[in-house]
């Protein structure tokens, strides 16, 4: 969750007003603010692109190579509260690149959709294959990331990390970085993502056991609107079988098996869920903890997706993907989530998706 201050939450369990900004970086020129007539952010952690946009700006907006185009502009929204004191307190939403744009009729505003920068790394693919060796797994990612976006900022929220051996990668940077087996996130156990101000963030997995953040509570004073909640067994494995690649003639590591053992948990391997089980092999993997370490973060991925929880509420801009909340609905007991994905717009209610590996979560 992004900071906030203490004004944040009582504002939104009351009457507030909205804002937002708009400030359009084009590829010639200085930057500018932008009237918005519309907009729309959809934040997924289960995407490869994180943050998308969808926006509707003012027809007297400029456009071409000192304004809105897709020829390398980008636009940076911010969303937050008007105190009605003549402040404010906005949140960023993301840095998004502007790939198509469009004059409306009869209004004549700019139709616009905008991705986040784990796009322009993904599309900048490796001329030829590549072959990296280095003591540092952040490191390494770190390099990928800065020889496509050079001015970015890389934050590291995590401690994991493990020496690479030589590993080759025939086309796509971002399979390289984070998203496939193969990958360099995957086999450390973090994730790479751009945040809202266009950051690269290296973070843990997140897992129920991170603190929540925000209370999403129903009646009086609450921020809950709707909630329904579903079960599948979709993507859901309770055992991880990693192991490491040795087709490069090295010894090979594993298999290392880690299981939900949670008495609590109802996908446990001792209960009546039974065993699912997923195999997992990486050239990357080559010492035992490695393999551990991979295998518990892919466990935290996979657990839980059989009981989700889909909730509208007041729009709250500080959430991010990842973020663990607690939802007290007024018809039974209160859980503990994850937050998968977040829909904001300038109109009507936020909307998320979330996981949960525990049925009640009272007194947490």
């Amino acid at each position: 969750m992004w900071p906030v201050s203490a004004r944040w939450d009582p504002a939104l369990r009351h009457t507030y007003r909205p804002a937002y900004r708009a400030t359009v970086i084009p590829p010639q020129g200085s930057q500018f603010e932008a009237r918005l007539l519309s907009w729309q952010v959809t934040a997924d952690r289960t995407s490869n692109t994180r943050r998308t946009l969808q926006a509707v700006l003012a027809p007297e907006t400029v456009r071409g190579l000192t304004g809105v185009t897709v020829k390398g502009a980008y636009l940076q929204l911010d969303v937050g509260i008007d105190y009605g004191d003549g402040s404010q307190e906005l949140i960023p939403q993301g840095l998004f690149r502007i790939d198509s744009e469009d004059t409306q009729r009869p209004d004549g505003g700019i139709s616009i959709q905008g991705y986040g920068r784990e796009k322009v790394v993904a599309d900048d693919r490796f001329l030829t294959p590549r072959t990296e060796r280095n003591s540092s797994a952040l490191d390494l990612i770190e390099a990928f990331l800065l020889e496509t976006v050079p001015s970015t900022v890389v934050v590291r929220r995590t401690t994991r990390d493990a020496a690479v051996p030589y590993t080759t990668w025939e086309r796509e940077r971002w399979e390289a970085i984070d998203g496939t087996d193969a990958s360099l996130a995957r086999a450390v156990g973090v994730e790479v993502w751009a945040d809202g101000r266009g950051r690269f963030i290296i973070s843990d997995v997140p897992t129920l056991g991170d603190r929540p953040v925000w209370t999403v509570d129903a009646g009086p004073g609450g921020v809950l609107v709707s909630a329904a909640s579903s079960t599948s067994t979709d993507g859901v494995y309770n055992v991880i079988v990693a192991a490491g690649d040795a087709s490069d003639g090295t010894v090979p590591i594993g298999p290392v098996i880690v299981q939900d053992t949670d008495p609590t948990s109802p996908t446990r391997v001792s209960g009546p869920f039974g065993r699912r089980v997923r195999h997992y092999s990486s050239p990357l993997l080559r010492t035992p903890d490695q393999a551990t370490t991979a295998a518990y973060s892919l466990l935290a991925n996979s657990l839980g997706l059989s009981a989700g929880l889909s909730f509208t509420a007041v729009p709250n801009p500080a959430l991010e993907p990842g973020d663990v909340v607690l939802v007290r609905p007024d018809d039974g007991p209160p859980e503990l989530h994850i937050i998968d994905k977040i829909q904001l717009s300038s109109s009507g209610a936020m909307s998320c998706d979330t996981r949960s590996t525990k049925a009640s979560d009272e007194g947490a």
